[in-house]
């Protein structure tokens, strides 16, 4: 389980410019209130007569200075800041007065009460907006669920509409929370949530069954090595991404497989943990072990004993006395429930995971399949052409040869099954936009079209297949073959013109 990465922005992000803008307005408000109070305290000393007006505005201008950089640096300490920067200029003046100098505190006072009272109103007007963006970021995301109904507020309150839609927001995290922890729990895999260093935070009930007991705080690799995952000898130190994945038989010889995937942020790449699952194959793999001693039956033990009867017959059919008719109808049965033990062998084949894919030369395919057919077909005096076009003669396949070769040959052994004598077959290979493309083209009976949605059903026989002997299972064979090559396949057909069978196949890019 592979996560995109995404390169992280350099631009500033939604807080950095809020703090930019806090920054701003300070210094707005700095820029307003410094130049004023230096006025306001030099008119006052001149209307008290003082000699030195200009060091009593310096002085206000000083201690205003200090409150509101002090403001800025503590911002939820700014009502003390307030009162402790009024209660000091009182002081001041107080003090002064003693030694017979004047200064009035009216100036500086206002500014830190004007200062306090602009400063928070800047901030709250911020944060608001900042609110508001956040929401409807919020409420632009794709919702897990119906989202309850909002409560409307009467009023036209700026902050009470923003504290009543931060109330539904928060109502609908708390209903994401509760829907995801409840969907984790009864997931029906083995699910475990662990930090960066392995340490394992939430496991689902299918965890805990298959553990034994509680998981957090526990290490994931040490659960995993007394449950017996094998290849566990990491290095310490080493990362949980060089983990190897693989499917593995447990102590109590259950079949797993771990998955590993890593847990992003929204924003970034530092990835903040890591989702493991277990997944219990068994019941898939004890049907597959069954499935493949089936197969095994159908191939040999029950091959055996058709075989043995052919052979018998083939030895009394001559003996004297001996009815010819009735050895022929027995032969014909015998080798009627040889071809259905081959076609279910070969389908079962088809649609098991048992395939071993490679690349392979799909020219080489189709001349080794009509290495195959040719006999047959000129038994039947057809004539069989095959033409690979030259950018087609070098394309290359992933593909499980035998299995392949057995569904080309199916189509091929149908169209000459299907043909009348003196018709001809051709099968054609292309390639186009990334596909090779497989053409085979009989002038057979033809399939009608009402038939052609069901042409790939397993058992099935046509009204075109009267007289001949098959048993309906080569086309399901060839469709799973297709299917399982990431392939395509489709038919075209008219009743007494013929039949195209066209099947795709992607192109393995070198």
């Amino acid at each position: 389980m592979d996560n995109l990465r995404h390169p992280e922005s350099r631009e500033p992000s939604q807080v950095e410019r809020l703090f930019r803008q806090l920054v701003r307005e300070w210094l707005w408000i700095s820029l307003v209130l410094l130049p004023l109070t230096a006025l306001l305290s030099y008119r006052a000393q001149v209307n008290l007569q003082d000699a030195s007006p200009g060091l009593s505005a310096l002085l206000s201008i000083g201690l205003l200075t200090c409150v509101l950089g002090l403001l800025l640096w503590r911002p939820r300490l700014a009502l003390w800041l307030t009162l402790t920067g009024i209660a000091c200029t009182l002081l001041i003046s107080a003090g002064l007065a003693e030694l017979q100098r004047w200064w009035s505190p009216t100036p500086a006072a206002l500014g830190m009460l004007f200062g306090y009272l602009i400063w928070n109103w800047r901030r709250l007007s911020v944060v608001l907006t900042y609110f508001g963006w956040e929401l409807a970021r919020l409420d632009s995301e794709p919702k897990v669920f119906p989202e309850r109904r909002r409560v409307l507020f009467p009023g036209g309150d700026r902050l009470q509409r923003q504290i009543m839609a931060l109330e539904q927001a928060m109502s609908r995290a708390r209903d994401t929370h509760r829907f995801i922890s409840d969907g984790l729990e009864y997931l029906p895999v083995a699910t475990m949530i662990s930090d960066p260093h392995g340490q394992i935070l939430l496991g689902n009930r299918k965890a805990r069954d298959l553990f034994g007991g509680e998981l957090v705080g526990d290490d994931v690799l040490q659960r995993l090595v007394q449950l017996g995952y094998p290849d566990l000898t990491r290095e310490r130190g080493s990362p949980l991404s060089t983990l190897p994945l693989m499917e593995f038989r447990d102590l109590k010889e259950r079949s797993l497989r771990l998955e590993r995937a890593e847990l992003l942020p929204v924003d970034g790449e530092t990835h903040v943990g890591w989702l493991w699952s277990l997944t219990d194959l068994s019941v898939e793999r004890d049907a597959e072990e069954q499935r493949a001693v089936l197969l095994r039956f159908l191939s040999h033990d029950l091959r055996a004993p058709h075989s043995a009867i052919l052979a018998l017959l083939d030895v009394h059919r001559h003996q004297v006395g001996g009815d010819l008719q009735l050895f022929d109808q027995i032969e014909r049965q015998v080798r009627r429930a040889l071809e259905l033990t081959d076609g279910f062998a070969q389908l079962a084949r088809a649609e098991s995971e048992a395939y071993q894919f490679q690349p392979s030369l799909f020219a080489m395919l189709v001349l080794d399949v009509f290495d195959q057919a040719v006999p047959i077909a000129q038994l039947k005096q057809i004539e069989l052409v095959h033409q690979v076009e030259e950018e087609a003669q070098e394309s290359l396949v992933l593909a499980d040869q035998a299995l392949l070769t057995r569904a080309l040959f199916n189509l091929l052994e149908n169209a000459i099954k299907y043909s009348v004598s003196g018709t001809r077959i051709r099968l054609r290979v292309s390639q186009s936009g990334g596909w090779l493309i497989c053409e085979l083209i009989d002038q057979g009976k033809g399939i009608a079209a009402e038939e052609l949605p069901e042409l790939f059903s397993q058992y099935r026989r046509f009204s075109s297949a009267q007289g001949i002997d098959g048993v309906g299972l080569g086309l399901s064979m060839v469709k799973a073959v297709v299917d399982r090559h990431g392939g395509r396949i489709e038919c075209q057909s008219e009743v007494g013109f013929g039949t195209t069978f066209r099947l795709q196949f992607p192109l393995l890019i070198e």
